[in-house]
């Protein structure tokens, strides 16, 4: 293995270009409530409706791709997305985070399961749409789920996910200090083309892959560059947040964020869909 970011222990396989962290992880341990409140998030409850702004930017993408059906969000988190969902489809979500899964069910009203979704029984050709919205970075075992999420899909039905973009010119110029680089709760880091044999390797056609923006609160933009993890800048965060009081959204596109899609064949003539 070639060392990709050493101080933080990823590696790349000089195979297939996969970069990975090789330390070992307990993933159920670590997505309790704190992961959510003031861990990797500074109050990701607080932030639902800039994290639905960001959701409804990609409807209409996936309205092209199943305007109807059934769809399936792995890593739902508390619900946000599942419940602007379900105007359109018949959605339902899959985390590992029984707190999380609690309020998306509880509050948010969703159908939501807490489980590994490894270790439920297969549900083949069930699905119009799977979903992983910043979530397949953070799986143990990235290529088994997007395996196993194929066979969920119906003929015809898409996979659809975003990630960092580990070959991205910010990526490249930060290096380590790249705000994606933080194992353990960020293990694998994806590019177009190892995302593209990834879908390949599961059966699916890759029929999108851009770049895309997001909206973020002010202050959890500012809590993540200067104090997560106990930063020493911590004290940058409380001045430019005037004590954490000022927030607002802020939308940025620095194009280190990749928006895929992949098909699984219908069988029918024809191609699925040349990448766009």
């Amino acid at each position: 293995m070639r060392p990709r970011f050493p101080s933080h222990g990823i590696v790349e396989c000089p195979r297939c270009a996969l970069v990975f962290y090789a330390g070992a992880v307990s993933a159920d341990a670590l997505y309790g409530q704190s992961y959510f409140a003031g861990g990797e998030y500074l109050d990701y409850r607080a932030d639902r409706n800039v994290l639905q702004r960001n959701f409804r930017r990609h409807l209409p993408l996936l309205e092209r791709w199943a305007p109807s059906g059934r769809l399936l969000e792995l890593g739902c988190a508390y619900g946000f997305f599942l419940q602007i969902a379900a105007a359109r489809w018949q959605d339902r979500g899959i985390d590992v985070s029984a707190e999380a899964v609690r309020h998306a069910r509880d509050v948010g009203g969703v159908d939501a399961v807490q489980a590994d979704f490894l270790s439920l029984p297969d549900e083949p050709g069930r699905y119009d749409l799977v979903c992983l919205w910043d979530t397949i970075e953070h799986l143990p075992r990235p290529i088994e789920t997007v395996e196993k999420a194929a066979r969920w899909l119906k003929p015809g039905g898409t996979l659809v996910l975003t990630t960092g973009d580990v070959e991205s010119r910010l990526a490249r110029l930060q290096g380590e200090r790249w705000r994606q680089v933080h194992p353990p709760t960020h293990l694998f880091y994806f590019s177009p083309a190892t995302l593209r044999r990834t879908a390949t390797r599961a059966g699916l056609e890759t029929i999108h892959s851009s770049h895309v923006g997001h909206s973020r609160g002010y202050r959890a933009m500012l809590y993540g560059l200067f104090a997560l993890g106990g930063k020493r800048t911590a004290w940058i965060y409380r001045l430019l947040t005037a004590g954490g009081r000022l927030d607002f959204p802020i939308y940025l596109n620095v194009y280190d964020i990749i928006l895929f899609a992949a098909r699984k064949p219908d069988g029918s003539t024809g191609a699925a869909g040349a990448p766009r």
